[in-house]
């Protein structure tokens, strides 16, 4: 949300800093489902089911289904999908090289050590 907001929110006379921080986020969450709303309207929809005809760059015409794709997620989640480890000296569970030897990764002395 723009500061404005925020501004606006702030000028709000008896209301204790928790309920704030509520209604930020409520505001928050709207405004990024309204703009899903928007991008997923029934043409988008329909192309998706269906596809559209669209002349491709070496001219030959195909169907294309467009597709978004996108995963949210904070960043102790992303951490733990992705198995890496935060703030450790190792980047993951299973490696035990250290990060100040990642320069290293994939040199033929590297493979050997394996």
């Amino acid at each position: 949300l723009p500061d404005s907001v925020k501004d606006i929110m702030s000028c709000l006379s008896g209301m204790l800093k928790t309920g704030m921080m509520s209604l930020h986020a409520h505001c928050r969450r709207q405004l990024f489902h309204s703009c899903w709303e928007i991008l997923l309207d029934n043409n988008f929809l329909f192309t998706c089911r269906h596809g559209i005809v669209l002349k491709c760059a070496d001219g030959v015409a195909r169907r294309v289904f467009p597709w978004l794709f996108t995963y949210s997620a904070d960043y102790p989640e992303k951490v733990l999908i992705t198995t890496i480890k935060d703030m450790g000296l190792c980047p993951c569970p299973r490696c035990l090289t250290p990060k100040k030897l990642f320069d290293s990764l994939g040199l033929i002395r590297d493979m050997k050590s394996c």
